[in-house]
């Protein structure tokens, strides 16, 4: 069933959460560095839920939120000890990226008090907004950035477009964030990652795969796999080809990275439904949760080897208890495997 739109709550609408002017003050003066680790494998979680691409529609997160039981109506997290994991692709093509982002910030540093996480993972659009390809902005997405710099966009050019270019910087509040942002993410046995990954990258390790990925984003390294084609950002075969060509490297996959299934978003799934492939060891988010893509709103909740759909209308179990079998999707709904996830 797909799902209605939703009315901003008021705290949303009212620009309550979002912008203060403590909010925007300047980010640390060090910035973030290739060598630095970043966080990316968690064992012993209770309850994990994943949430696909957001493209700029913070109402339809924050509803996904609030379906999901992670925050109250005022936008506060109550998820407890829960781990939130967002797999990219928040900007572009919508006017609310910046908020959607600060969102998830704030959300971040209450999780963390409360004993839970904020996972947000770098997709290949949050890649494109750091290295400068703004193509999928809206000029009032770009707009919103033009209090980011200190001096004002050049005659002739796009309002915001200094404000962007400072804000997605290593210094800038977005860009240095992100970098300190894993591209692959582990918890308790299943790999979290925008696109998908194929055997081919040149890593063994979760850490190595992040460094990769990451290497794009600073000057004086070589081309990496924030923007190689068959990088974890952007690889779409599990998604679109026939599962007899990918189920053997998806398993030389899992196996390397100590892991029994992969999570992924950026294929928009054709009906609106979390997407599961593979014999379930292939599970996709992207239902389309912007008003862009329908506003299907949906998320994947994860209690061990138990995984459940959730939506506006209700639950549907995926897998139970363990990985094995063909699991069932929403019962009133089958794509075809050739179709189980159409590209963007």
């Amino acid at each position: 069933m797909r799902s209605t739109p939703v009315h901003a709550p008021s705290w949303l609408a009212a620009g309550v959460l979002l912008f203060t002017p403590l909010l925007w003050a300047a980010a640390p003066e060090v910035p973030p560095r290739l060598e630095d680790r970043v966080a990316d494998t968690f064992e012993g979680v209770e309850r994990v839920v994943a949430v696909g691409d957001i493209h700029g529609d913070v109402e339809a997160l924050a509803e996904v939120l609030r379906l999901a039981a992670l925050i109250d109506e005022q936008g506060r997290w109550i998820g407890g000890k829960a781990h939130l994991v967002q797999t990219g692709d928040i900007a572009d093509r919508a006017p609310r990226t910046r908020e959607a982002y600060e969102l998830l910030m704030r959300l971040e540093r209450e999780a963390l008090a409360a004993g839970g996480r904020v996972h947000v993972l770098l997709g290949h659009h949050e890649v494109m907004n750091m290295l400068g390809d703004l193509r999928y902005l809206t000029p009032e997405e770009l707009a919103s950035y033009a209090d980011q710099s200190p001096t004002p966009d050049a005659p002739g050019a796009p309002r915001g477009l200094a404000g962007h270019r400072v804000a997605f910087s290593a210094e800038g509040r977005y860009g240095r964030w992100l970098r300190s942002r894993p591209a692959v993410l582990r918890i308790d046995g299943t790999l979290f990652m925008h696109g998908g990954l194929p055997p081919d990258v040149p890593a063994r390790t979760i850490a190595e795969l992040n460094r990769w990925v990451r290497q794009d984003l600073f000057p004086g390294n070589p081309s990496g796999g924030g923007t190689h084609a068959q990088g974890p950002l952007w690889f779409r075969g599990y998604a679109r080809d026939v599962e007899a060509r990918w189920a053997r490297p998806l398993d030389e996959v899992l196996s390397r990275f100590g892991a029994r299934r992969m999570v992924m978003g950026h294929t928009t799934t054709s009906d609106g439904r979390v997407g599961v492939r593979f014999g379930g060891r292939a599970l996709f988010i992207d239902t389309g949760v912007s008003m862009g893509y329908g506003r299907h709103l949906a998320a994947l909740e994860l209690r061990g080897d138990r995984l459940t759909a959730i939506y506006p209308e209700g639950r549907v179990d995926l897998l139970a208890p363990a990985v094995k079998g063909t699991p069932s999707r929403a019962p009133e709904k089958k794509a075809p495997e050739e179709k189980a996830a159409q590209g963007r």
